[in-house]
């Protein structure tokens, strides 16, 4: 088996896939695993609709910058793949150089968008006068701090998690100097094979719709459907489908399961008013938290009012002939 991440070694990702092998329910025997660091999402995910790789992890939500779009936008693009697991990490950062150096005599810190974004209060605060460089992630800029020569290395530092510091050998300067103290960030694990994690009672259902053009109240209407099920959202972001301006696709999170009638029901309805739905997935929360349904969304009424249905169907005449 051959696991792809968002590289190289000792980023978020690299953990959060750690972590998928770890717990009383772990996603594969890593024994038997083979990780494979990516430069990008979009890069893995070709190889993994190539079967060059078996499965994926990367970042699709954070709790301060929200949806991660490069992800969102490649989870859109197919319905050749789905996502079964779904891990979440503690994000912390600290700022590291090649060797000790003064705040004020930093030139330049490199690290990815996102930890820039979590990061930019104290950047301003501790080294206003510094340039913020783009990497492709935190333990590359960490990575790539530690492999440069010594006079390329001068005056820079790197964004990144203690971790990556620690393991590329550089000097920690500054600890836990992201703006929001308890920030998370949510990875989803996706495969080719089409297979759905069985039903645990505590579920995620991942979609994305596009809505019907240019119709007055389309995503009220898609709301309404899941709310007339008692499906409750976690998540939903909306993203350019890339055609023209004006054009939006939804990612949606869903509390629930496929095997959900509720669930089932909803999704039913959002096909027959969308004109594409892509379903990623229904898959077990990472934190065992079970959704509270009202009674007449249960499984049992479902049946009941089907059988009802049924019963009332057989009453009916055969048309003359």
């Amino acid at each position: 088996m051959r696991y792809g991440f968002l590289g190289p070694e000792t980023t978020f990702t690299h953990q959060a896939l750690l972590q998928a092998f770890e717990g009383p329910t772990p996603v594969a025997d890593p024994a038997e695993v083979t990780m494979v660091p990516f430069s990008s999402v979009a890069t893995a995910t070709t190889d993994l609709l190539a079967g060059d790789i078996d499965a994926l992890m990367a970042p699709i939500e954070n709790s301060v910058e929200g949806g991660v779009s490069g992800t969102l936008d490649v989870l859109a693009a197919t319905d050749s793949i789905t996502i079964v697991a779904e891990q979440v990490v503690l994000i912390s950062f600290v700022l590291a150089a090649r060797e000790p150096i003064a705040l004020e005599e930093l030139t330049t810190i490199s690290s990815h968008p996102h930890a820039q974004a979590q990061v930019q209060g104290w950047l301003r605060t501790h080294v206003p006068a510094a340039r913020v460089a783009t990497s492709s992630s935190t333990a590359a800029a960490a990575r790539d701090l530690a492999e440069a020569a010594p006079e390329q290395a001068r005056g820079r530092a790197a964004v990144c998690s203690r971790l990556a510091a620690e393991h590329f050998g550089l000097e920690i300067l500054a600890d836990g100097i992201e703006d929001t103290a308890g920030a998370q960030t949510r990875f989803v694990l996706v495969t080719r094979e089409g297979r759905i994690p069985a039903r645990t009672g505590a579920d995620k259902t991942t979609i994305v719709v596009q809505l019907p053009h240019n119709r007055s109240g389309a995503l009220l209407e898609a709301l309404e459907m899941l709310s007339a099920n008692g499906v409750n959202m976690s998540r939903i972001e909306s993203r350019p489908i890339g055609d023209f301006l004006g054009r939006y696709s939804f990612s949606i999170d869903l509390e629930g399961h496929l095997e959900d009638r509720r669930v089932a029901a909803a999704l039913r309805s959002l096909h027959r008013m969308c004109p594409v739905v892509h379903y990623l997935g229904s898959y077990p929360r990472v934190d065992g938290e079970r959704t509270e349904v009202r009674e007449d969304f249960a499984d049992e009424t479902y049946d009941e009012a089907h059988e009802w249905l049924e019963r009332l169907s057989g009453m009916i005449a055969a048309p003359r002939g």
